[in-house]
């Protein structure tokens, strides 16, 4: 330890060729209910092209709904490796629900692999199942889950007076505290970014709702074997600051459900703090030297 299946249905899968680099795009499917960019279950963060064609990233949100916190993985990933964002949705209610849901836009926006995958909290158990998924299917997938602990309690949804941030920006609206109406929040993320981002009040109720789903769906939720190997990282320090007393215990509670061998690396900071703009350059580094990993197993 360091310090610090069933495959998606691919008739809808593009065929994305170098030339033609917008015949992947990230539009939600023909039919779908139209959404807010910034909402959408497909964030592109560095949209795959003629010359951003490596294995693409797929950054999992979890509980905190938004993937917007991942970008700041561009200044640090390979330039050529393409990132998407993977944001919740209403729809599914389960972990492998997710993960059906997920897997269908990877496929969608790369059919084949080489893939990787990074989760945060229920985030990294739907890309341990995509993972597994994948990995049945034949591909080369490197997956790093963080914050994501099989014996751990559930973890909380994002409630009334927890912040949203404002990616790129130094100011922050509170989600439907007793000062400040979501529509006054949404005023206030649209203003802090100039714009990039367009989100309403609606936009922010529903966030909340999201979130307590994807909360809850953790509880009870049992991995399935994952062939290949997993990386695990780790906060060194609990939701209040205080170090925790044994965070190798996480990667013990993760080998009954990974074939291959689990590698942690326990990081300085809290759950939360994991995609923070600060500990984002040690994800990058953990990425960089996780090795793509198949099913190993006939």
């Amino acid at each position: 330890m360091t310090s610090r299946d069933d495959p998606a249905d691919l008739s809808s899968a593009c065929e994305w060729t170098a030339g033609r680099p917008d015949s992947c795009s990230a539009d939600p499917a023909v039919g779908e209910r139209a959404e807010s960019a910034a909402t959408a279950i497909v964030l592109p963060i560095r949209p795959r092209s003629t010359w951003v064609d490596g294995a693409p990233l797929f950054c999992l949100a979890g509980e905190a709904v938004l993937a917007w916190n991942y970008v700041g993985l561009v200044a640090h990933i390979d330039p050529r490796v393409p990132i998407y964002g993977l944001q919740a949705s209403a729809e599914p209610r389960t972990i492998r629900d997710y993960a059906t849901r997920y897997l269908a836009e990877i496929r969608r926006i790369a059919p084949h692999g080489p893939y990787q995958l990074l989760g945060w909290s229920a985030g990294g158990f739907v890309a341990h199942e995509v993972a597994v998924r994948l990995r049945a299917a034949g591909e080369r997938v490197r997956v790093v889950v963080l914050a994501a602990d099989p014996e751990a309690r559930a973890p909380a949804p994002l409630q009334a007076g927890r912040v949203v941030p404002c990616p790129g920006a130094e100011t922050s609206a509170a989600v439907g505290d007793a000062t400040t109406s979501t529509t006054d929040a949404a005023a206030a993320i649209n203003a802090a970014t100039a714009g990039t981002i367009d989100v309403t009040g609606d936009d922010l109720d529903r966030l909340a709702t999201m979130s307590a789903t994807a909360a809850r769906m953790v509880r009870g939720h049992r991995p399935a074997w994952l062939p290949g190997d997993l990386t695990v990282c780790i906060p060194g320090r609990g939701p209040g600051g205080a170090d925790r007393l044994d965070p190798g215990a996480t990667v013990r509670r993760w080998r009954p459900y990974v074939e291959g061998a689990v590698t942690g690396f326990v990081l300085d900071a809290t759950p939360d703090e994991l995609t923070a703009p600060d500990v984002l350059p040690e994800i990058a580094r953990i990425l960089a030297t996780t090795p793509l990993s198949a099913r190993t197993t006939c």
